[in-house]
């Protein structure tokens, strides 16, 4: 059993933040493209229950990675302030032939989702700067206390802290902005070339 436990960061500053953790000596793990399909029951059972099945493609610039991975909540009374899931992750060979065990095995996809994740690490704290079409957002993942203090450490308020998923981020931000219900959150095809140039 592998605990995830992460807080996300909203309209963070980008340009500030890698000023700060330059500073602070963190080390700069790279960007990749991720393009993540998620699967469920036509009954969206798994959503139902706050699970989540993901297959993902991390698009680097020396080749891609497939990673199969399984969210649930947690059996055991966790902090409020932090998001927490029991988490299970695998690296898969081949993406469109797990995307073909999936459907073979009853589940379609979902929706469908990308950001460009630039990464890095201090204090044993993973900081994600995590660009999707609906704003940019940092995610730190980690030990609890860790995580605040590495907050505070590189400049981000917890006023900014928020415990959603990436979906409830999107649902909100289409909500506040007039737009119709869609969980899926894609770059354009334009948007997505230019990222992908600059890997």
């Amino acid at each position: 059993m592998a605990f995830e436990t992460e807080l996300k960061f909203v309209d963070a500053d980008f340009a500030a933040l890698r000023k700060k953790l330059a500073e602070l000596g963190a080390e700069c793990r790279g960007s990749h493209v991720e393009r993540n399909l998620v699967f469920d029951t036509p009954e969206r059972s798994f959503k139902n229950s706050d699970m989540l099945l993901r297959l993902r493609t991390k698009i680097r610039k020396n080749g891609e990675t497939a990673v199969l991975t399984l969210k649930r909540p947690p059996q055991v009374p966790v902090p409020a302030d932090v998001k927490v899931y029991d988490e299970r992750e695998t690296t898969v060979e081949n993406f469109d032939g797990m995307r073909g065990i999936l459907e073979g095995m009853g589940y379609d996809a979902a929706f469908r989702y990308e950001k460009m994740r630039e990464e890095w690490k201090l204090d044993g704290v993973e900081i994600c700067l995590d660009s999707m079409p609906f704003g940019d957002v940092a995610e730190l993942e980690g030990e609890r206390e860790a995580i605040f203090t590495c907050a505070a450490r590189i400049g981000l308020r917890m006023e900014q802290a928020n415990t959603g998923t990436y979906h409830d981020l999107n649902r909100n931000w289409r909500a506040a902005q007039g737009l119709p219900h869609d969980d899926n959150f894609c770059f354009s095809t334009s948007r997505l070339h230019e990222l992908l140039e600059e890997l």
